[in-house]
């Protein structure tokens, strides 16, 4: 399970990767760029819809699962530094050959 401040590093992390401006998020949702912030700061509690918005902006989804699938997913997924850090590991293999 995870905690609203792992939430809110989720959606800041994705956020800045695709560079979105928080003003540009605003008026493509609706939200106020305060509650984006607050959001993506971790310092409010933020409705559900209010998570789902945000996520839809940032290309996430969000899912609830049964607690036995999640903690299965959670054993078995990779975590995304893991698996930038094999995919930059394959490109170097790669290059090394050329």
């Amino acid at each position: 399970m995870k905690t609203l401040s792992e939430l809110s590093s989720i959606l800041r992390q994705a956020k800045q990767r695709l560079a979105l401006p928080v003003i540009s998020m605003s008026r493509v949702s609706g939200l106020t760029a305060v509650t984006i912030r607050g959001v993506l700061s971790g310092k409010n509690d933020p409705r559900l819809s209010t998570l789902m918005t945000i996520a839809d902006q940032l290309g996430l989804e969000l899912m609830l699962l049964p607690k036995a699938v999640a903690s299965s997913i959670a054993a078995t997924t990779p975590a995304e530094e893991e698996v930038q850090s094999l995919v930059a590991a394959a490109l170097a293999r790669q290059e090394g050959r050329k």
